[in-house]
């Protein structure tokens, strides 16, 4: 296993608790050590347990030296791929992971790219370690992953479907024996269709977000309920109610980075990704709107103090990563506000590896009801269930202004009016 983030640690815990042996390989001797020690780099339920049983059965080991790689049949490469400030992924890991690969080992390997890399990788690889004549060391297998951050140990035992592309049947054919669970459709293709599914399935999710999120603001012109209008189509068999609950919008390290990327790709090739920029669109306006409701109840917001009750890009991880909260934080701060944040699993910038300089001024606090304490009003960015259960009696009482901007619907606005708190939804 090449690279323990999110997917690679899930992945070679998950393939060791089937019987596999496992080397898992960092390059960061630190998360390395941490890991040897129980500590996860990060929170995912039932990962840590999962950890824990396959080390001490010696199913799982753990290493920062690539040639203790060099005997493993299979290698998953699940490097990151950031964006870069044009939109497109930054695949130079996962060059640079292969060639460290093939390098140190003489027997030959399949290696499966788990990372989301653009259409075309794995043959451009393919070409790169032809080029340093290492082909006959690698072949090249695309499997693309579909772990959600908050479910990936869940997912990986119950996936919906594996993909597999490659150009060599026996390759693939290793990979997907590999952990394919009975009755999982499997789909066998090239490596180009196999790198396409995973950008089109997260642009479909992102699509359907956005969507509702348009709704959702003409909702707020003409009177109407998301809530109704998202439960009324969900019915559908055809839609399902799926990713069509209105708020703040998407983001994360996944959703809207392989978007950008892929518009990115179908800039390159010389064809506009109409739908997918509006989906962009739609995305960045309706992080735009929280800032606006604020507005449009307190007027300027310079030297306004405004509590924000979630960081993370999600409830249920502590991943605040390309989350909404950071563009929004630093839009309040370009208008002049005096923010104080908080949030659930994460208790600091350093905690959540940004930062702090990048947003100055920004207090953080361990509980929502002291983010709300003397505040001029407070956005709700993330829907964890502790926010929901919030005594509102005394969080009104210990607010300067009784104004909630809630980017998750966590409440019934006519509860809220009964109280006489100020309260804005998204799309009610």
């Amino acid at each position: 296993m090449g690279g323990l983030g999110h997917i690679g640690l899930i992945q070679a815990a998950c393939l060791a608790k089937l019987g596999n042996q496992v080397q898992a390989y960092d390059i960061n001797q630190q998360r390395i050590l941490g890991i040897r020690e129980g500590k996860m780099p990060f929170y995912e339920p039932g990962l840590e347990e999962l950890v824990q049983e396959t080390t001490q059965k010696g199913l799982l080991k753990f290493t920062a030296d690539i040639k203790d790689l060099a005997d493993a049949e299979i290698i998953f490469i699940c490097v990151g791929t950031p964006a870069l400030p044009t939109g497109e992924a930054d695949i130079s890991q996962v060059y640079a992971a292969v060639l460290n690969v093939a390098q140190n080992r003489e027997k030959p390997c399949v290696v499966a790219i788990k990372s989301t890399v653009p259409v075309g990788t794995s043959r451009g690889v393919t070409k790169y370690l032809e080029e340093h004549g290492l082909e006959e060391r690698v072949t090249m297998v695309s499997n693309p992953e579909f772990l959600k951050e908050g479910a990936g140990v869940q997912d990986f035992w119950e996936p919906a479907r594996i993909v597999v592309g490659s150009e060599i049947a026996e390759a693939g054919d290793k990979v997907a024996n590999l952990y394919a669970p009975p009755g999982v459709p499997m789909i066998k293709t090239s490596w180009e269709n196999s790198e396409l599914i995973k950008y089109a399935s997260n642009a479909f999710l992102a699509t359907k977000i956005s969507f509702i999120n348009e709704i959702a603001q003409f909702c707020e012109k003409i009177g109407g309920d998301i809530k109704v209008i998202s439960e009324g189509i969900g019915l559908d068999p055809r839609i399902n109610p799926y990713f069509i609950e209105a708020g703040v919008g998407f983001s994360g390290p996944c959703l809207e980075k392989d978007l950008k990327s892929l518009i990115n790709q179908f800039r390159e090739a010389g064809q506009k990704a109409n739908i997918l920029e509006a989906v962009h669109k739609v995305n960045e306006e309706q992080r735009q709107g929280m800032i606006k409701k604020l507005e449009k109840q307190l007027g300027t917001l310079k030297d306004r103090n405004i509590g924000v009750l979630g960081m993370v890009f999600k409830a249920g991880t502590d991943d605040v990563r390309e989350s909404h909260s950071l563009p929004i934080l630093k839009n309040l701060l370009a208008k002049g506000a005096k923010v104080t944040v908080t949030d659930y699993s994460v208790k600091s910038f350093q905690e959540a590896g940004i930062p702090p300089e990048e947003y100055p001024g920004v207090q953080w606090v361990s509980s929502p009801y002291e983010a709300a304490q003397g505040k001029d009003g407070i956005l709700i960015l993330a829907a964890w269930p502790e926010y929901k259960n919030l005594d509102l009696h005394k969080l009104k009482k210990i607010m300067k202004t009784p104004l909630i901007v809630d980017g998750r619907n966590l409440f019934n606005p006519e509860e809220l009016k009964d109280l006489g708190i100020t309260y804005w939804g998204v799309g009610r």
